[in-house]
């Protein structure tokens, strides 16, 4: 019989590394169920608030995957990441912006007004402010922190890399205690989010790498040891502050002091680290967690709309189905938090599953699109221009 204390490696089959499939999966999960208003049925919820480390673990998972080979050619390394996010983020921000504008004309406000700072350069500072994409201001200091990460790696090229790794964890994690130090004081405008919020990410991010380089060797201890240690340790945590820290880091808010945030955020990467370690062979490979891993960027941008058109179809239920109560249609209208809630407290869950489904299917969508343009492009050019000729 398996040794269930036993420690493996990660799960990585033909290079792609399938415990990180599963944590990405497992926290765009904790994304949508929190918007969703589906708290309760999130794993050891009262233990550790997802709320407390779901986003420091995306930054932290790509901070692992950095890889040195563009510490000479950051350029490179940025423009890839521009094309990846930022180009999709401000077209996807005014679809949404023309979507408002539609809809206003049936009577809802969510999003409303539209102006140009919404449209034009609101969006840099990570405020898309059309309410149904406004999950996607992570994109911008997530980003940001990748540009930094590039750039200050390419400033001490020629420092060996023991000293710039320790070197740059101490910084970015001053870096990051003054971010959240500067928040609790208040300092929350726009311009300022933009670089606190960016502080904050910023130790998260190195420490994937850091985890990558030289601790993944040494994370062996028993399944047993290492649960005890986590679970002890958010006890504490609970019993000095009255319940399991959590923060809104949009707006930077709700930090009791600069330390607790980053303990709160380590032991919550660390314990579904260690858990998507251990399903990785058994779950890791599903098609289905695959491919939410690979469309975090779709469901994190398109889920309130997946919310919005499942409350759609509840409204229409509703004047039809007469065991289902009142849907709140002024709220529906005036609200892109608006959850209807038929029966008891399991339709979160449903939110939740609708809501990746259906962001999935409009990337895969746009994607068959694009390639239909492409195709029908190609055609019209004649071959002679094809070739260059």
């Amino acid at each position: 019989m398996e040794n269930l204390n036993a420690v493996k490696g990660p799960f990585i089959d033909r290079k792609i590394n399938y415990q990180f499939k599963l944590l990405y999966a497992i926290g765009i999960f904790f994304v949508v169920a929190g918007h969703a208003g589906g708290e309760e049925f999130i794993f050891l919820h009262e233990l550790m608030h997802c709320a407390g480390f779901y986003l420091a673990m995306f930054v932290f998972a790509s901070g692992y995957f950095y890889d040195r080979v563009y510490d000479s050619m950051p350029g490179e390394y940025i423009l890839k990441k521009l094309k990846k996010f930022f180009i999709p983020y401000i077209l996807w921000n005014l679809f949404y912006g023309f979507l408002v504008f539609i809809l206003s004309k049936f009577g809802f406000t969510i999003g409303m007004p539209i102006t140009w700072e919404k449209l034009t350069y609101k969006p840099l500072l990570g405020i898309p402010l059309f309410s149904y994409n406004s999950p996607s201001w992570f994109v911008i200091p997530f980003l940001l922190t990748e540009v930094y990460n590039a750039c200050v790696r390419r400033i001490l090229l020629n420092v060996s890399e023991n000293v710039k790794n320790i070197g740059l964890m101490s910084f970015n994690l001053f870096l990051g205690l003054a971010g959240i130090y500067l928040a609790k004081k208040g300092i929350s405008s726009d311009i300022q989010l933009f670089f606190t919020r960016f502080m904050y990410f910023v130790p998260f991010y190195y420490l994937g790498y850091i985890y990558h380089i030289y601790l993944e060797k040494k994370d062996v201890l028993s399944n047993f040891w290492y649960f005890t240690i986590l679970i002890a340790l958010e006890l504490v945590i609970i019993l000095i502050n009255g319940h399991s820290p959590y923060y809104l880091i949009m707006d930077m808010r709700d930090f009791s002091d600069p330390f607790t945030p980053y303990l709160v955020g380590i032991l919550g990467i660390a314990f579904w680290l260690r858990v998507s370690r251990i399903l990785a062979p058994a779950i890791g490979k599903s098609k289905y967690i695959v491919m939410v891993a690979n469309n975090t960027f779709a469901i994190m941008m398109h889920h309130f709309l997946g919310f919005t058109i499942l409350g759609a179809m509840f409204y229409i239920a509703s004047k039809f189905i007469s065991v289902l109560p009142k849907f709140d249609i002024e709220a529906f209208m005036n609200s892109s938090d608006y959850i209807y809630m038929p029966r008891g407290r399991g339709f979160p869950l449903l939110y939740t599953i609708f809501g990746i489904a259906f962001s999935i299917l409009l990337q895969y969508a746009v994607l068959e699109i694009k390639m239909l343009i492409c195709r029908n492009f190609s055609r019209s050019v004649p071959q002679s221009l094809q070739a260059g000729e």
